[in-house]
């Protein structure tokens, strides 16, 4: 087993550096421009909004949008907006799918299950309590299923990093309850793990995080005063059951072990896409 498993293996999640360049990322940040500029010219046609912004940079725009018209982030991911060649692209990445790979082997699914987050300041919605994502996966605590998430921008604390509990993913998925208040389910119990100290993610434009659906997780206010913008999306073996699953029907192979390479192309999952519910059920 080489350092990156074993360190995932005792952790429960795994940070690699430099993994994807800025060119890599720039065909997503790109679409999401894009719906940026839609969204702001409907605002600004409809005399909700007396400017549209287009000279604030990637990380600051669409928060100005926003305070111009008073509103805020209505849901905690975007989906439907973002689904494009270019995310496509970037889930099925050699370089990505290389890291996922030390973990689980080169037979491997995409779930199916991917988010676009612009996490606003001082925005309640996006900042996640302490929480394992088997808990919003129904029958998939017996099972390994990873998240990747990418930083679109540099992460520090400041602009709402994301928090681990290194180790606690070996005590299994813990009961959770609603809280009034609160938009998901919590743990009943407060979490522990078999280390003492909190790990603080920061990470760079560029870096890769993966991290198993038991350990756990949250996410920090953003005390800064721009956007901190990510996206994720979730891997498991090929033979590992979706049944259940939302996204199941978006589903689709990312590597197979005999070739190395994604079987699955663009035109095939768009035209999964396009089968789907998904694009009329989400933002």
């Amino acid at each position: 087993m080489d350092t990156n498993a074993e360190k995932f293996t005792e952790d429960g999640y795994l940070v690699v550096e430099d993994v994807l360049q800025s060119k890599d990322l720039a065909p997503l940040i790109a679409v999401i421009s894009e719906v940026v500029d839609a969204r702001a010219d409907e605002l600004y046609n409809a005399g909700t909004i007396s400017d549209v912004f287009e000279d604030l940079p990637f990380e600051r725009r669409w928060y100005a949008i926003l305070q111009e018209c008073g509103r805020e982030n209505e849901v905690f991911g975007w989906h439907t907006l973002v689904f494009s060649e270019a995310l496509f692209n970037l889930i099925t990445h050699p370089k990505v799918l290389d890291v996922v790979e030390t973990i689980i082997g080169n037979e491997i699914q995409f779930n199916g299950d991917f988010w676009v987050r612009p996490k606003l300041p001082n925005e309640k919605l996006t900042t996640l309590p302490w929480h394992q994502d088997s808990a919003y996966m129904p029958h998939t605590e017996n099972d390994t299923h990873l998240t990747v998430w990418l930083p679109l921008v540099d992460v520090q604390t400041e602009n709402g990093a994301l928090q681990f509990l290194p180790g606690s993913h070996t005590a299994g998925l813990q009961t959770y309850h609603r809280v009034e208040g609160e938009a998901f389910a919590v743990p009943v119990l407060p979490p522990t793990s078999s280390h003492t100290d909190i790990d603080t993610l920061e990470m760079k434009k560029g870096d890769l995080l993966i991290f198993n659906n038991l350990v756990f997780h949250r996410s920090l206010l953003n005390r800064s005063d721009t956007i901190r913008w990510s996206v994720d999306f979730r891997f498991s073996r090929t033979s590992t059951s979706l049944d259940g699953l939302w996204h199941e029907a978006i589903a689709c192979l990312a590597r197979e072990s005999d070739s190395k390479q994604c079987p699955t192309s663009w035109d095939t999952w768009h035209t999964q896409w396009q089968a789907s519910p998904h694009k009329d059920k989400f933002v």
